[in-house]
């Protein structure tokens, strides 16, 4: 294999001299990126037993149909888990904060015997997202509800090795706690954080879904100060553009960002800023109007929008911790999971374009995990050993995998660096301009 290392290395380097503009950045620095997980998709019905499997997605209604890369998995296959983690690593998420709802659930089985375990799990970490159906959204959970539920996190997921633990306390997150009443929310993390010292666990972390528009001083000081820090799940609700976000829509976003930063520091909390890369649930029969993936107009590609909030995101992130919504909610169409390859189309199998509300939307392959390694880690693009820098290992890791695997380009998604939708010696011209310009 050494003599066909050297000859397509020296094949790469010579498309690295005719395209000296192919190049990636790294990030100023390393950030701590989390993602929303959702391990519902079992039992072959990809979630909530859509007939057929998929269709309460919009990607599944695509004219060409889009699917994810693994088709419409089940997550109790331990190879869906792996791949995700391999993918996840790749792009520099740190930890998943999965959704939630309650023991012997779906969600709990598969987090506990799939994902805690998985060997390819490496240093990700998992914690909880706790979901309306154990939290007191409405006046239906009580504290007994929730210290029976606490009780079985501290005996099964708190004590875990994977755990994702800040300052040595266990992390949650917790869904809308912005739609509890006062005393509800005074109720739940109260009854959450003694349940947890009553059980020899300890203090907890709790991060609030809290934010929205602008804070009002005098009424979420209180609420505040029982979280540690705060975040904002629904991005798309934040921003309240239909269709397409603009530059200065997001401008506007950065500064009640920076708003909320600067109140909640002021108490001593954290703020983590939240980035989704567009949003549309057409695919599970809602109204509502669709954000496009684009940032301004159709002129613009896949991923900018993800990319403006990125960057923005950058600035506010205490502890460098950004999160994204989301890694799998694809009913939402929020996932930056890869997909299938699939050229720009605004046709649906309405006939009407009832789903994508003439947006166009792609198979994007893997924009999105290429795009969030690039804003935040410092890794150059080929350094699949993590070791900081790009050497002959990592060019012999990517010819091994173009040579075992790129019998088709959807086969080879993954080494797809210049995202035109076809693997070719440009995508290792950028590995070669890596390590030659080192």
């Amino acid at each position: 294999m050494k003599k066909a290392y050297i000859s397509i290395l020296a094949g790469a380097i010579v498309i690295t001299i005719l395209c000296p503009a192919l190049t990636f950045a790294v990030a100023d620095t390393d950030y701590f990126v989390g993602a929303y997980y959702y391990p519902w998709y079992n039992n072959n019905n990809f979630h909530d037993g859509s007939d057929p499997t998929g269709s309460n997605s919009l990607v599944y209604h695509l004219d060409p149909q889009v699917t994810p890369l693994l088709g419409w998995y089940n997550q109790n296959d331990s190879a869906v888990i792996s791949q995700h983690y391999k993918w996840a690593r790749y792009a520099g998420i740190k930890f998943l904060v999965n959704s939630y709802w309650g023991k012997y659930s779906d969600e709990d089985l598969i987090i506990r015997n799939r994902m805690y375990n998985n060997p390819d799990r490496g240093d990700i970490k998992l914690c909880v997202f706790l979901e309306p159906s154990i939290t007191p959204i409405g006046n239906s959970i009580t504290a007994a509800d929730i210290t029976e539920q606490t009780n079985y996190l501290c005996d099964h997921h708190f004590n875990q090795a994977g755990y994702f633990r800040i300052d040595n306390k266990p992390v949650i997150f917790i869904y809308i706690t912005r739609a509890m009443t006062d005393p509800n929310l005074t109720m739940c993390i109260s009854t959450i954080r003694q349940t947890a010292i009553n059980k020899g666990i300890g203090e907890v972390y709790i991060v609030g879904d809290e934010v929205w528009g602008n804070p009002n001083i005098s009424y979420h000081t209180p609420r505040v100060n029982q979280m540690d820090a705060v975040t904002n799940y629904d991005i798309y609700g934040n921003i309240g553009r239909p269709r397409f976000a603009t530059d200065s829509d997001l401008n506007i976003w950065q500064a009640k960002n920076n708003s909320w930063k600067s109140f909640v520091n002021g108490l001593g909390k954290a703020f983590i800023p939240a980035v989704t890369p567009g949003f549309n649930n057409r695919g599970i029969g809602s109204t509502l109007p669709a954000c496009s993936r684009k940032l301004n107009n159709e002129n613009n590609t896949f991923g900018t929008l993800f990319s403006g909030m990125l960057d923005r995101a950058k600035t506010v992130a205490d502890m460098n911790m950004i999160m994204v919504t989301s890694w799998n909610e694809w009913h939402e169409d929020t996932q930056i999971e890869p997909t299938t390859s699939v050229p720009p189309t605004n046709e649906d199998d309405s006939g009407d374009q009832l789903y994508t509300q003439d947006l166009y939307y792609e198979g994007y392959g893997m924009r999105y995990l290429n795009i969030l390694r690039d804003k935040t880690t410092m890794w150059p693009l080929c350094d699949y050993d993590s070791d900081g820098q790009v050497g002959f290992y990592d060019i012999a890791f990517l010819l091994d995998y173009w040579l075992d695997t790129c019998s088709s380009d959807i086969g080879c998604i993954e080494a797809d660096f210049t995202t035109d939708q076809k693997v070719n010696f440009a995508d290792f011209g950028l590995c070669a301009q890596d390590w030659t310009g080192q």
